[in-house]
């Protein structure tokens, strides 16, 4: 009997594997945060430095277009979306894409008018914003009357993303369908920090040839 109770594990004995075990994969937990340590607040990327908005009436089926020029003479808009630091998040055509099925599956159009240009980055020096009326778009008012018959109001802001701030904002009439409006320019330092503004006209809206409908006005509808 005192032989075969040599070959029997004692309680402890289980007791200090599994602590053994336990042990090892704390230390290794341990090991891995180290070598991975955890992000810093600092060393997630900003996506935006800065936002340009235009905003019009939002009961006007009518197309607007924002235009921005930023200081090393890129130019970003529906022609193209991306250029440089800058990128047009949506080219809003007026209610013909603001419309979407709600959960009854009945058609809807949400009536916001908005364009936004996002600055991921920022160069020091003056950039231009401008506002161009593609199109007047037909629709009937409650009155009755026609929706052209009528001025719209074209809102810009210039919003200062980390920490919020806005910059700037002012509002212009339009009228006209192919009416350009110099809204603003404005200059950032090499820190990227708004110095000033002024109103001055810019001249940075540009047609290219019709017959390549990749690269100009006529790609996205006809009028």
């Amino acid at each position: 009997m005192q032989n075969r109770d040599r070959f029997k594990s004692s309680i402890g004995f289980t007791d200090l594997l599994f602590n053994l075990v336990i042990g090892f994969v704390y230390l290794f937990i341990i090991a891995f945060i180290l070598i991975n340590p955890v992000a810093k607040n600092y060393d997630i990327p900003k996506k935006a430095e800065y936002l340009i908005i235009i905003e019009w009436t939002d009961t006007l089926n009518d197309d607007v277009d924002l235009w921005v020029k930023d200081p090393r003479g890129n130019t970003v808009s529906f022609v193209l979306r991306h250029s440089g630091l800058m990128h047009l998040e949506k080219d809003d055509l007026g209610h013909s894409n603001d419309v979407y099925q709600n959960n009854k599956g009945d058609i809807e159009v949400l009536n916001i008018n908005r364009e936004v240009v996002t600055l991921r980055g920022t160069h020091a020096g003056e950039y231009q914003v401008m506002a161009h009326v593609y199109n007047r778009g037909y629709s009937v008012l409650p009155n009755g009357n026609s929706s052209k018959d009528f001025p719209g109001t074209v809102t810009v802001s210039i919003v200062k993303v980390n920490p919020y701030n806005e910059m700037y904002i002012t509002k212009y009439n339009y009228a006209e369908k192919g009416q350009q409006i110099s809204l603003v320019r404005f200059r950032l330092d090499d820190d990227g920090e708004f110095v000033d503004f002024n109103n001055q006209n810019s001249q940075i809206i540009t047609k290219v040839n019709r017959n390549n409908p990749s690269t100009d006005f006529g790609r996205r509808r006809n009028n």
